[in-house]
C-alpha cells in the first residue's frame, strides 16, 4: 500500500477515534488553554507579585519574569509534546484493546509502514503545537527561526510518549495511571532550572531535558545551544528507535 494511502485511510481512522473521545478532544484544547493562561496570566501576575512585595523580595531574590523560561520550557516545549503523545498514545491503546494492530498484520499494510505513521504525525503535530504556542505565549520567545528548530526538537517527545504508552501499558486503565508519570517526569524542567551546572546535567538523563536546555542556553545568547540540541535529537531518536523495537515485537505476540 502507498504511504499516501495508508496515512489518508489510518487518518480518517484516527479522526473518528479521537472525536468520540471526550478526554482526547480536551487534551487538544488544554494545550490552548495553557498557552492562553501564559499569554496574558504570566505579565499580570509578574507585575502584582512585584507590586506587592512578594517577587521579588528578601526571601525570594528573583522575579516571576526570571523564571519565563523555566516556565515556557516545561509548559509549552515538553507539556505540547505530552499532551499530542497522550492522544496518539490512547489511540495506540485503543487499537490495541479492539485487537486492530493483530488484525493489521494480515492485511497488504507493512508494519514499518504503520510504525512510520504513527511515529511521523505525532512529532508533525506536536511541532505545530510547539511552535504555536510558544508564539502565542509570546514570552522568552526566541527569533523564529531558533524557535523552529527548538520546537522540532521538542517534538521527538510526542512519539516518545505514544510509543511508551503502546509498548508498556497493556489497557487505558494503565495509561491513564501511565499519563500520571509524564507529568511528573516534566519536572525536571522546574527543579533543574534551580540546580547549578554541572549537577544540571544529571536532569540529562531523561532526554527530553536537553531541548528545554538549549532553549535557555539559546536565549542566553551561548552558541553552546545547537549542540545540546543536537544531543537532545540523537538521544529521543535513539529512544525512538529503541520503543520501536519494543513496539514490533509486541505486534507479533
Amino acid at each position: 500500500m502507498q504511504m499516501t494511502q495508508l496515512i489518508g485511510k489510518l487518518g480518517r481512522s484516527d479522526v473518528k477515534l479521537i472525536g468520540r473521545d471526550s478526554f482526547l478532544i480536551f487534551m487538544f484544547l488544554f494545550a490552548a488553554i495553557i498557552a492562553g493562561v501564559l499569554r496574558f496570566g504570566l505579565p499580570a501576575l509578574n507585575t502584582y507579585l512585584a507590586e506587592n512585595g512578594v517577587m521579588p523580595s528578601e526571601t525570594i531574590p528573583f522575579s516571576l519574569s526570571d523564571v519565563y523560561p523555566m516556565l515556557v520550557a516545561y509548559m509549552a516545549i515538553y507539556t505540547g509534546a505530552l499532551l499530542v503523545g497522550t492522544i496518539f498514545g490512547f489511540v495506540l491503546l485503543d487499537e490495541k484493546d479492539h485487537h486492530t494492530l493483530k488484525a493489521m498484520l494480515v492485511t497488504p499494510v507493512p508494519l514499518k509502514q504503520y510504525v512510520l505513521y504513527r511515529v511521523g504525525l505525532p512529532a508533525v503535530l506536536a511541532f505545530v503545537v510547539i511552535l504555536g504556542m510558544t508564539l502565542f505565549i509570546n514570552q522568552a520567545l526566541l527569533p523564529l527561526w531558533q524557535m523552529i528548530l527548538i520546537s522540532a526538537g521538542g517534538a521527538l517527545t510526542a512519539p516518545i510518549i505514544a510509543l511508551f504508552f503502546a509498548t508498556f501499558a497493556e489497557n487505558k486503565v494503565q495509561g491513564f495511571a501511565y499519563s500520571k508519570f509524564g507529568g511528573i517526569s516534566g519536572w525536571a524542567f522546574l527543579i533543574g532550572w534551580f540546580v547549578p551546572v554541572p549537577w544540571q546535567w544529571l536532569f540529562g538523563l531523561f532526554p527530553p531535558f536537553w531541548i528545554g536546555k538549549a532553549y535557555w542556553l539559546a536565549l542566553d545568547g551561548s552558541g553552546w545551544w545547537w549542540i545540546v540540541l543536537s544531543g537532545g535529537i540523537v538521544l529521543q531518536v535513539g529512544l525512538i528507535n529503541w520503543l520501536i523495537q519494543r513496539f514490533s515485537k509486541m505486534a507479533y505476540r
